[in-house]
């Protein structure tokens, strides 16, 4: 059988393959034999009544009628990579037969980039009559003209083929159906990653540890912290005892910080950098650098660094929590040096990437970067919210300080999401400045009436959750105390964030009771201001919605005042007739 595909070509096989269906349409009891005029097939036919399919006959690599098992490894392995097809823009293997499974793509039909809508954009000019003989007698361009070296300059090389839906991530911006993807394990950094920097000999590692500036305390991922810092340690140890010790280094990326008010100094915000990440279990860190895959700031230090420490062959881990960061700094890297293109999929949504994706050739000599699953945080209210909740809930733009001048007895809602109280203070004024996404309205009252917004206004004007039966589905509305001190009105001591939202910055001159309302489970921290400066425009009470949500509603109803004023007009001037 594999004899006959390889000595026939694909169009020369298709009628034996149409002649072995036919024959099997008969009965049984009639042989083939007495039909001379159909010649007999060169290969076997089964005995059942299904017919021969066509992946018996031609071998398809990327056919899921092969098991393929379902986890997130990727090809991070040699052996992996050469045995089953990854998508280049996730990771995840690759199947062609179910699309309710995971890595389900459609192959598209060759194209010859050639001829491939060849003359497309001209347009009709006139009938046959119109043109002479002499035009009409003029050469014609036969596609196989085309075939020469000089024209094929500027035929675009081909597109990886990717998975659906990396497909629709890429040009759409949302996922067909996100119940696919709990079809696939949780993604088990210590049996990959964990036990390559486990080894204490091989080629070098370095972990390039991805934090959003946005989200710090949400992003940064705690245990894999501590694994490492472990590893570090008891590897060091080992070598300074003479023994074999592969030490891994660890680099620390803030992305996003663009986001960030400009007026934030470099040389505060990585002081307040390495603090947190020591107080988060990151004890070893070799380097902190402060990127912008956007606007290419910081990514020339950081690939200087990276590959200095990974040597020529090393082996770069890029890893994080979901929606970090990592895919879009490795397309900003391959995008700097040299201009290489990768094809990892971005997309503002959480869990862009499914498995592990090797990139070559982004890094000087044999250096290899991984591209990981990002590190699911439970305790993010991102991880509890629907796509439509989390694209209001992203931060895409720079920050904007919205601050509120408060006492004893009030409370500051950002959205239906958090809720801060002043339980008491020694002073009587306190400036509590609100840091989350523009789209989030908020809202300012005592707290008093704060116990009715829930039943009220939850799902309605404060949004998301979007609908009033999303509330419950969140989970149950629960508070944290903090007791909080500051020494000035003009800049905030203390933050109170909230993983995956934002975080409420505080100033004070004095000392504070406060208690922080969300959702169980949700993590909420107290920090040092991560932004010290405040606005002084201050809020006001009750709803207030953002600049960019009051533009946009303003030119939604500029028509339908249009409308209305020329209908009063109209109306006016038929009484005037009357």
């Amino acid at each position: 059988m594999l004899l006959i595909a390889r000595t026939h070509s694909l169009s020369n096989l298709k009628p034996l393959l149409s002649l072995s269906l036919l024959a099997q349409s008969f009965p049984s009891q009639t042989p083939l034999s007495n039909f001379t005029s159909i010649p007999k097939p060169l290969f076997p036919i089964p005995t059942n009544s299904q017919p021969l399919p066509f992946s018996a006959i031609f071998f398809n690599p990327f056919s899921s009628s092969q098991s393929l098992p379902l986890n997130r490894e990727g090809n991070y392995d040699d052996t992996t990579a050469a045995a089953r097809h990854v998508c280049r823009g996730c990771g995840v293997h690759m199947q062609d037969s179910d699309p309710k499974h995971p890595g389900f793509f459609l192959k598209p039909s060759k194209k010859d980039p050639r001829t491939y809508r060849l003359g497309t954009h001209l347009e009709h000019v006139g009938q046959v009559p119109d043109f002479n003989d002499s035009l009409k007698r003029g050469m014609i361009i036969e596609p196989e003209n085309l075939s020469s070296e000089a024209d094929l300059v500027g035929v675009k090389a081909e597109k990886p083929v990717v998975c659906a839906r990396c497909h629709s991530l890429r040009h759409y911006g949302k996922v067909k159906d996100p119940t696919v993807e709990n079809l696939l394990p949780d993604f088990d950094f210590d049996h990959t990653v964990g036990r390559k920097l486990a080894l204490t000999s091989g080629t070098r590692s370095v972990v390039l540890m991805v934090v959003d500036a946005a989200d710090f305390d949400g992003s940064f991922p705690k245990k894999v912290a501590k694994l490492i810092s472990d590893t570090v340690e008891e590897h060091s140890t080992a070598w300074k005892q003479g023994k074999s010790g592969n030490v891994p280094r660890v680099v620390l990326v803030v992305t996003k910080i663009d986001l960030l008010p400009s007026s934030l100094s470099p040389t505060r915000l990585e002081h307040w950098v390495r603090t947190r990440a020591r107080e988060g279990g990151a004890s070893k860190i070799t380097s902190v650098h402060l990127v912008s895959s956007v606007r290419d700031w910081g990514l020339k230090n950081l690939v200087d660094d990276v590959a200095s420490l990974a040597g020529p062959r090393g082996n770069v881990w890029a890893i994080g929590a979901q929606n970090a960061g990592k895919s879009t700094l490795i397309n900003a890297i391959g995008k700097h040096v040299g201009g290489k293109i990768t094809h990892l999929t971005e997309a503002p949504v959480p869990g862009t990437t499914l498995g592990i994706v090797r990139v070559e050739g982004v890094l000087p000599g044999h250096t290899k970067l991984f591209d990981t699953p990002g590190l699911l945080n439970p305790h993010q209210i991102t991880t509890r919210l629907t796509r439509e909740e989390q694209s209001l809930v992203n931060i895409s733009k720079e920050l904007k300080p919205r601050t509120y001048r408060i006492k004893d007895g009030y409370s500051v809602h950002i959205a239906g999401l958090m809720r801060l109280d002043i339980e008491e203070s020694s002073v009587d004024s306190v400036y509590v400045t609100a840091w989350a996404s523009p789209y989030l309205p908020l809202h300012m009252g005592k707290t008093e009436n704060a116990c009715t917004m829930v039943e009220e206004h939850f799902g309605r004007q404060l949004q998301p959750p979007i609908g009033e039966n999303r509330v419950k589905e969140l989970g149950q509305w629960v508070s944290k105390e903090f007791r909080i001190s500051g020494n000035s009105w003009d800049s905030s001591s203390v933050d109170i964030a909230a993983a995956g939202l934002g975080w409420f910055a505080v100033g004070l001159k004095g000392e504070a009771v406060v208690s922080v309302w969300t959702y169980d489970g949700i993590d909420v921290v107290l920090r040092n201001a991560l932004l010290p400066h405040r606005s002084y425009t201050f809020e006001v009470a009750g709803f207030t919605v953002s600049k960019i949500v009051s533009k946009a509603d303003q030119a939604s109803n500029k028509p339908q005042h249009k409308s209305e004023k020329k209908r009063k007009q109209s109306d006016q001037k038929e009484s005037v007739a009357c």
